[in-house]
């Protein structure tokens, strides 16, 4: 299971190389490490699963979030090819939206009550929690699964833009 990741809000032209970078290594370069070492025999057994946490980012980037979307797309794609390299070993993903979580806190600015508000209207199924993005997790995981791979769930309520 990888789950952890870095957002850098702002526009393009304002980022510096080195955020870049830190945003790269955390949710692109790690992951990928990671699913290096769990195609070992040695480190996984043929019924493992390698799950990771995306964003709906990867399909629908916003401004002053695209190298964070961009990054998780690679997650994305990452996901897709472990799923045939590594079998039958299976390779899965949770994409949630967006989440009360403390990456999300540190832009209180951004993301204050009016923003939650709107986002639970255009969710027709509430806005996703971080328990349902745990229940997704449990769930690909588990042997009733067992057929699933190559996949990233989304989870966002139904969020509509």
């Amino acid at each position: 299971m990888y789950c952890a990741g870095v957002q850098v809000i702002k526009p393009m032209r304002s980022l510096g190389v080195e955020e870049v970078e830190r945003l790269y290594r955390t949710n692109l370069v790690a992951p990928t490490l990671f699913a290096a070492a769990f195609g070992s025999a040695r480190v996984s057994t043929r019924d493992a699963v390698f799950c990771a946490v995306s964003s709906v980012a990867a399909q629908r980037p916003e401004p002053a979030i695209v190298p964070y979307a961009a990054s998780k797309a690679g997650l994305d794609a990452l996901i897709k090819g472990l799923a045939r390299e590594l079998a039958p070993r299976r390779a899965v993903g949770v994409a949630p939206g967006w989440l009360d979580t403390e990456m999300t806190q540190a832009h209180a600015r951004l993301y204050g009550a009016e923003f939650k508000e709107a986002l639970e209207k255009r969710s027709p199924a509430g806005a996703a929690t971080v328990e349902s993005v745990v229940d997704a997790i449990a769930f690909l995981m588990s042997s009733q699964a067992r057929h699933v791979t190559g996949e990233i769930l989304r989870v966002d309520g139904g969020a509509v833009l």
